[in-house]
């Protein structure tokens, strides 16, 4: 549209378009091979393909190296999750359900925000995955807001709660620790386990991450160290003990 006055024509449309190179484009989704390099391996793919977006503003376009250490972990300690029921919390990359898909559990149901494009990533790398219908597992994938919907993510689980919950490097978002337990607290079994992996990115808030399971043992919840691994830091520029930044903690919590 322009509009003709005794000083000339003006187009208003074109005064307020962005020039083309005005905004970065937004990063395409990448894809990120995780090597099952156990030698107990006997089901599923050998190579899990975890497809990332390129950015996220809730940190889901990153594979944390909490993930990748307690997918390890999975790949040698099968028993944990083969014939379980298991949900998985702030999933972002989904690495951890993938294998235990792989391990043959029951059921695997993914959760993360709310969020779309976060869900139907999830969705994409469970299919490149599984993508036969002949032998893929029980796989859903859900939103969930800690605290809230129990009875939604339940109903997934034939109105039960879960043998297995993982927890990777969730424990750094301080604000919602209440949330997040309530969540694990109703939604795992009374004889169940849920495994918080996490590393300490901010090291001088460290003790802040640990409230997690104080709250949670305050709760009636016992926390038992299942591991502890060097990986070396996820961000190289952040601030703070590059030693405290690049270690994994494992601890397992259940009903005391």
């Amino acid at each position: 549209m322009s509009i003709e006055s005794d000083t000339g024509d003006y187009d208003f449309e074109s005064m307020f378009e962005e020039p083309a190179d005005y905004r970065p484009p937004t990063p395409e989704a990448k894809l990120v091979s995780f090597d099952r390099a156990s030698s107990d391996i006997t089901s599923g793919p050998e190579v899990i393909q975890i497809r990332l977006l390129g950015t996220h503003p809730l940190w889901g376009h990153h594979l944390w190296n909490a993930a990748k250490v307690f997918a390890k972990y999975l790949d040698t300690h099968k028993e944990d999750v083969t014939n379980k029921t298991v949900l998985e919390l702030g999933a972002a990359g989904a690495l951890p359900s993938m294998i235990a898909a792989a391990n043959h559990a029951q059921r695997v149901v993914i959760t993360d925000y709310p969020d779309n494009s976060l869900l139907d990533n999830i969705r994409k790398t469970a299919e490149l995955n599984f993508p036969s219908s002949s032998d893929k597992p029980a796989i859903v994938v859900a939103g969930h807001k800690w605290g809230y919907d129990i009875e939604a993510i339940k109903k997934l689980n034939k109105g039960e709660p879960f043998d297995v919950l993982i927890l990777c490097d969730l424990v750094f978002n301080h604000s919602e620790h209440q949330g997040l337990l309530e969540s694990t607290k109703q939604l795992m079994g009374q004889n169940g386990k849920a495994f918080v992996v996490f590393t300490h990115h901010r090291p001088w808030l460290a003790d802040k991450d640990m409230e997690f399971l104080a709250k949670a043992e305050q709760e009636g919840m016992h926390a038992e160290k299942f591991i502890e691994e060097y990986t070396g830091a996820m961000f190289d520029d952040d601030p703070g003990d590059e030693r405290v930044r690049g270690t994994v903690h494992g601890f397992c919590l259940s009903f005391a």
